[in-house]
C-alpha cells in the first residue's frame, strides 16, 4: 500500500488494473507506452489467448508492480513521469487520490486482484479523427489505404493487416466467455474504441452483469465521440453503481466538424443533451467534456472552452494531451511559436477549478519540449494532405493560428 517512502511511484493500477490494446495485446494502463509482448520480447499476452488472470499476473507486470512499491520509477510509467515533473497531476496521481478517498472516507472495500478492467474495443468507428489512425478507428483505412498504399497493394491485402485490430474483440473470440468468469471482482470498466457504443459484445457483458447482480457494484467509464445514443443505454445504466460518461469535444462546431471528421456538432450536441436529460432521470451519472489537446487545436482552447462555460457547464471538464502520433503532440511546438501559444493559453476562460488547475501543467509541458524540425514538417505535411483528400482547409478553418506558423 502507499506510504511515505513510496508516494511519489506507488500507483493503484499496478496492483488492480489491466489494460487490453484494440489488437488484444495488454498493459497495466492506458499510460504506458508499450505493452507487454514488447516489453517481454515475446507474443504471450493477448486477450482470447492467454487467460485474464495469468495475462494480469505475468512477470513483468510483476516488476512494475514491485518497483513502484519500493520507490522506484520504472521507465514503462514514462509519460506518467512526464506529466508529474512538468508539474501536471498524471493519471497515476488521481487514479491514487481518488481510491484513497473512496476506501478511506467513503468505506468503499479495499479492491481484490484485477478490479479496473480499461478495454479499447477494436477498431470499429463511424469517424476518422484527425489524431487517429486505422488500428484505432476503421473508418480511417479506406483514406490511410488511397493516400498511402494504392497502388502498391490491393485493398484487401491492405486490409487484411488490420485484422488484428479487432479479432481479440470479434463476437466468437474467447476472450468474452473468459471476461464472465472474471466478472465478480471487478469493480470498473473503462471502455474506449473504437467507437464503444458499436460494441455489441459489451452491451451483453452489461446485461450479464445486470442478471447475476454484479452491476450494482460496478462503476461504467466511457469515452464516446458522441454520434451515439443507444436504446440499451435506458435498459441497461440504471442498474449500474455509477455511470461516468465522457464526450470527447476537441474544438466546437466546424472546429469540431475539422478534428472529427465527418461528425456533425449539431448531432452531437442533441446527444448531449440526451447525456443530460438522461442524469436528471436517474442519479448514477457523471458526464464530462474530454477535451484533447494536440498541435492542431491548442491555440483554440478559449474559444472551446467559452462555449464549455456557456452551454455545458453542468458537465465536468478535463484537458487530455496528445502523446502520440509525435507530431500532434503539444510539446513539440517550434521556440518561435510557444510564446503566442502560451500568451493565448492565458485567456481561458476560469470556473471550473479541475480545468483551471491543469492550465500550470500544459504550459509546462509545452515549455519543456525539445523540438525536432522533421518531425513539425511532418505535421505541416500530414495536415495539408488530409485537407486535399478530405476536401477540408486548415488555413481558413483556423485562421488566426495558421497566420502564426511558418
Amino acid at each position: 500500500m502507499i506510504n511515505d517512502t513510496n508516494r511519489h511511484s506507488w500507483c493503484v493500477n499496478s496492483h488492480h488494473s489491466m489494460s487490453a490494446n484494440n489488437d488484444g495485446t495488454t498493459k497495466m494502463c492506458c499510460m504506458i507506452q508499450a505493452h507487454y509482448n514488447s516489453l517481454s520480447k515475446t507474443e504471450n499476452y493477448y486477450i482470447g489467448q492467454l487467460p485474464i488472470i495469468e495475462n494480469f499476473n505475468n512477470p513483468i507486470a510483476i516488476r512494475i508492480r514491485n518497483n513502484l512499491d519500493k520507490g522506484v520509477r520504472d521507465s514503462a510509467c514514462t509519460l506518467c513521469w512526464q506529466e508529474e515533473d512538468a508539474g501536471r497531476k498524471s493519471k497515476r496521481m488521481r487514479d491514487n487520490e481518488r481510491y484513497e478517498h473512496e476506501v478511506l472516507w467513503q468505506n468503499s472495500k479495499p479492491f481484490k486482484g484485477l478490479a479496473k478492467f480499461e478495454l479499447n474495443l477494436g477498431n470499429n468507428c463511424n469517424i476518422k479523427c484527425r489524431t487517429c489512425a486505422p488500428s484505432i478507428s476503421s473508418t480511417w483505412m479506406k483514406e490511410t489505404y488511397d493516400l498511402d498504399f494504392a497502388p502498391r497493394m490491393t485493398y484487401k491485402e491492405f486490409s487484411a493487416n488490420y485484422k488484428k485490430f479487432h479479432q481479440q474483440f470479434d463476437e466468437d473470440s474467447e476472450f468474452w466467455p473468459d471476461l464472465e468468469n472474471n466478472l465478480e471482482n471487478i469493480k470498473q470498466f473503462d471502455f474506449y474504441g473504437g467507437e464503444p457504443f458499436l460494441s455489441k459484445k459489451m452491451w451483453e457483458i452489461l446485461r450479464i452483469c445486470v442478471e447475476k447482480g454484479y452491476a450494482k457494484d460496478i462503476e461504467l467509464h466511457y469515452n464516446t465521440n458522441g454520434t451515439n445514443w443507444p436504446a440499451a443505454i435506458e435498459e441497461l445504466w440504471p442498474s449500474f453503481k455509477s455511470i461516468n460518461l465522457s464526450f470527447s469535444i476537441d474544438g466546437v462546431g466546424e472546429h469540431f466538424e475539422y478534428m472529427r471528421f465527418p461528425a456533425n456538432w449539431n448531432e452531437v450536441c442533441g446527444n448531449m443533451m440526451k447525456a443530460r436529460e438522461y442524469s436528471e432521470k436517474y442519479n448514477n451519472m457523471v458526464k464530462s467534456w474530454c477535451i484533447t489537446l494536440s498541435t492542431l487545436n491548442i491555440f483554440y482552447v478559449p474559444e472551446t472552452l467559452s462555449e464549455y462555460y456557456k452551454n455545458w457547464s453542468d458537465f465536468g471538464g478535463y484537458l487530455n494531451l496528445v502523446h502520440g502520433p509525435i507530431y500532434y503532440n503539444i510539446s513539440q511546438l517550434p521556440e518561435y511559436l510557444k510564446p503566442a501559444v502560451i500568451e493565448k493559453l492565458m485567456t481561458m476562460p476560469r470556473g471550473n477549478e479541475s480545468i483551471d488547475l491543469q492550465l500550470e501543467g500544459i504550459i509546462g509541458f509545452i515549455k519543456n519540449g525539445r523540438f525536432n524540425e522533421d518531425v513539425w514538417k511532418k505535421f505541416k505535411h500530414l495536415t495539408m494532405k488530409h485537407d486535399q483528400y478530405r476536401e477540408q482547409d486548415f488555413s481558413k478553418t483556423f485562421k488566426e493560428y495558421n497566420d502564426l506558423i511558418r
